[in-house]
């Protein structure tokens, strides 16, 4: 009988014990997954060049161009093709550091231009706000959008702030 007594002071220890650290952790502020962009659209994704480590990985960092023409800053791109992003814009800015400039044409006087890598996505994308070292970001979950879905372009640079699909 004495046993089963300090069975139940245990208990009911161990269970004040969680209840009290559990009120006391502070609460993740973690915003719902939402769909944003156009069911029937494009939205584009433009790189950067930056990076931030967001859940264990490298990820890019751009703008998200909706097909209504609105730029949101500060987007993060994790999920699948992360890194060929982040491979493909630095090839990108290696070729533009390069070339730009350079004639290419002598008969027309054309120079090369620079180009910018795009990331277009078909319909809307799912992206969820976070706060890392005090910075708001976009996050978009690019795992949950199918790959049909998405596709990657260079074009002028110049044209990009015209982008609207």
């Amino acid at each position: 009988m004495v046993a089963l007594k300090y069975v139940i002071i245990g208990i009911v220890v161990v269970v004040a014990v969680v209840a009290a650290a559990l009120t006391l952790l502070p609460p993740t502020h973690r915003a719902p997954i939402q769909y944003i962009g156009s069911p029937s659209g494009f939205e584009g994704f433009v790189p950067s060049g930056q990076t931030v480590s967001y859940k264990g990985s490298q990820d890019p960092v751009g703008d998200l161009i909706l097909s209504n023409g609105t730029k949101l800053p500060n987007v993060i791109w994790n999920g699948q093709y992360a890194s060929t992003i982040i491979q493909n814009h630095n090839e990108i800015e290696q070729l533009n550091n390069q070339w730009v400039g350079e004639l290419v044409d002598e008969s027309s006087n054309q120079r090369f231009v620079p180009l910018q890598d795009v990331y277009v996505i078909k319909g809307q994308v799912p992206v969820e706000q976070v706060t890392l070292n005090g910075q708001e970001y976009y996050v978009i979950h690019a795992d949950e959008i199918r790959d049909a879905d998405i596709a990657g372009f260079y074009t002028y640079q110049g044209w990009i702030n015209n982008f609207n699909a």
